[in-house]
């Protein structure tokens, strides 16, 4: 939870600046680029988020890395980030970031989970009927989870709407095993 709460402060003071220069995909495509660097470069992400290496160098390191990546807010970003030994909050931040981006827009993530490839026709009818659900414009994203076996799990922010089929048969088995234990307990 205190990682949420961090990691959203920090998105919206980057928003709100984002906002009033009217660059708020800029600044998404910003902490896209960074977060793809870090992510590609692992040994450049342990020594920034490295308790034991100073922060003077931890801002050098960015510099040289950054500085003709990203725009000059962006790296400021990360200099306050490492003065305030808040290195490890960069992907919980782009998220946060792009909530607040989605939310401007009326837009809001989903996520549908299926135990094989959808076709586009279903595809098109999810997207119809959550949109249709929530009164905003959807973004879907697709996942395959073979687990499932059948039916489809949606997630909505923190909603969970699952109707897999491996939800379906651990509901008639924990309704078994009440109607079992009742049977052994009144008999």
């Amino acid at each position: 939870m205190l990682i949420n709460a961090v990691s959203v402060r920090y998105a919206q003071a980057l928003f709100q600046i984002a906002k009033a220069a009217n660059k708020l995909d800029d600044q998404l495509l910003a902490l896209i680029k960074v977060e793809s660097i870090f992510r590609e470069h692992a040994s450049l992400t342990r020594a920034i988020q490295s308790p034991t290496v100073p922060s003077s160098v931890k801002k050098a390191i960015l510099k040289r890395v950054l500085e003709s990546r990203v725009d000059a807010t962006t790296l400021h970003l990360f200099y306050v980030l490492v003065d305030k030994d808040r290195e490890i909050y960069l992907e919980s931040i782009v998220a946060a970031y792009r909530d607040l981006l989605r939310q401007e827009r009326g837009q809001i993530e989903i996520t549908v989970q299926s135990a094989s490839e959808l076709t586009e026709d279903l595809k098109k009818q999810v997207d119809t009927r959550m949109q249709d659900y929530t009164k905003m414009k959807v973004d879907l994203k697709y996942e395959v989870v073979p687990e499932l076996l059948g039916g489809l799990v949606i997630r909505l922010g923190d909603r969970i709407i699952d109707g897999s089929v491996r939800h379906q048969l651990t509901q008639i088995h924990e309704r078994l095993s009440k109607a079992g234990a009742a049977a052994v307990v009144g008999g």
